[in-house]
């Protein structure tokens, strides 16, 4: 996964109206895709775009890794003005930490094929479990 940022955090200039009332109406969801399997440490999430749609912005509040079962673009959108253009190549994968904070955005698919991710989110940090 290649994340290039295409708009800086605190820049709302370039954001759609319908997206800025989006974030001021602060509905943000926890779900992070279609659940496949949770126990007391994770939950596995899918997360399936067809081109053009849209997921809803959406709060991470733990740590999370992600796994790319496609190839593919999206363009994701940060509550703090930030947009990145995120490349997708199957079997890509990245791990992140959210440092008791909360990550809100919301993912656009802007390419040509759907797009499948599957998500790893820790209910307990992995070194809380392994200690």
């Amino acid at each position: 996964m290649t994340f290039t940022e295409i708009n800086p955090k605190g820049n709302f200039d370039t954001w759609k109206k319908d997206k800025l009332k989006e974030v001021k109406q602060q509905q943000f969801s926890s779900n992070l895709g279609n659940p496949l399997y949770e126990n007391d440490t994770i939950k596995l999430w899918e997360i399936q775009l067809k081109p053009s749609e849209t997921m809803p912005f959406r709060k991470h509040t733990q740590n999370y890794s992600a796994t790319s079962f496609s190839d593919g673009l999206l363009v994701s959108r940060n509550t703090n003005g930030r947009i990145v253009l995120i490349r997708l190549k199957r079997g890509d994968n990245f791990y992140f930490e959210c440092h008791q904070e909360e990550i809100i955005h919301d993912l656009e698919n802007i390419g040509e094929t759907t797009i499948r991710v599957i998500v790893l989110e820790e209910k307990k940090a992995l070194r809380e479990i392994y200690t």
